[in-house]
């Protein structure tokens, strides 16, 4: 098996993060990874890059973490793609965006200002994969709970930074919908870090077509396998502590049905 983190971000783009970019290559590496994807926090996101430079100085500036992932992992033959975790104005969901390249956000900065519905369909027609992270997640800056449905194309199911009832929750949800179910470690430290998560692939693979091939066929499986498996047989919390709204032609309406079941 090939295993590849899906949800990372570094001090040099993300405020929250106290991680420099090349110490993720030991890090991975030493717990048996081939690859991760590096998603700091984008523009309405906890970024480190100041927001008031032009956008492509913005774009440069921001993709300086990556770049400096890539440069180490291509000294040890550790395979780095470029992603990143978007956030809308108007609220806290957030999404791990992977198949968009530096030099195609350059190129349009009319995404900066998008709502999800249109972020979303001008992503996905660029080639882009969007993953619904940790959308369950309770924390005392979230005051709701925003559901993409089928706008996204996989959902987090599995994040070691938040509990395990959420996730629980986020794999009923995209059970139901039908969605492919990725994990993320969503890390931000390396300090006694015990588990690590994103996804097992039965084969190696070396481009971000190839990574969102495997996602989008089912064929990734979110790690660690022995916390997936334990988190699924879980009771389902259906009492939900934010309430729900989802994602509709309307825009965002409040949902009775957050798990999709009816």
């Amino acid at each position: 098996m090939f295993y590849y983190e899906l949800h990372a971000h570094t001090c040099v783009s993300s405020l929250c993060s106290i991680v420099e970019p090349e110490e993720y290559i030991k890090f991975y590496m030493d717990r048996g990874y081939s690859g991760m994807v590096v998603t700091d926090h984008f523009y309405y996101g906890n970024t480190a890059i100041n927001r008031k430079l032009p956008w492509d100085v913005f774009i440069d500036e921001y993709c300086k973490s990556f770049e400096r992932v890539k440069a180490e992992g291509d000294k040890h033959g550790f395979t780095v793609f470029f992603g990143f975790e978007q956030k809308f104005m108007d609220g806290t969901d957030e999404y791990i965006v992977l198949g968009i390249s530096p030099e195609w956000l350059k190129a349009h900065p009319e995404i900066r200002d998008m709502k999800r519905e249109p972020f979303f369909k001008t992503v996905r027609q660029a080639g882009g994969f969007v993953i619904q992270a940790h959308p369950f997640r309770v924390c005392y800056y979230i005051s709701d709970i925003r559901l993409s449905l089928d706008h996204v194309d996989a959902v987090e199911v599995l994040n070691i930074g938040h509990k395990d009832v959420y996730s629980r929750q986020a794999y009923e949800y995209a059970k139901n919908l039908g969605l492919p179910m990725t994990g993320g470690t969503d890390n931000h430290s390396l300090i006694d870090r015990e588990e690590v998560s994103g996804v097992a692939l039965e084969r190696e693979v070396l481009s971000i077509d190839e990574l969102i091939s495997e996602i989008r066929e089912g064929r990734a499986h979110p790690l660690p396998l022995e916390r997936f498996e334990k988190m699924r047989n879980m009771p389902l919390v259906r009492d939900l502590e934010l309430n729900a709204y989802k994602l509709t032609d309307e825009g965002l309406v409040h949902t009775d049905d957050p798990f999709c079941e009816k």
